[in-house]
């Protein structure tokens, strides 16, 4: 048995334009997800409305 070192990468023969596609929408999907989150976590932490309660 071969014991492969390092990390696995598929050859690009194996990403069809159709799963390439997929992957494209995935990423830009997950992008704008953490987008969304890092505003919320800025919009927390300098929300004025929590100055005045503390």
């Amino acid at each position: 048995m071969t014991i492969p070192f390092g990390e696995y990468q598929p050859s690009n023969q194996l990403f069809t334009p159709r799963l390439r596609l997929w992957l494209d929408e995935r990423l830009r999907h997950l992008v704008s997800q953490q987008r969304i989150q890092d505003a919320r976590a800025l919009r927390g932490e300098f929300s004025i409305e929590e100055l005045f309660t503390r």
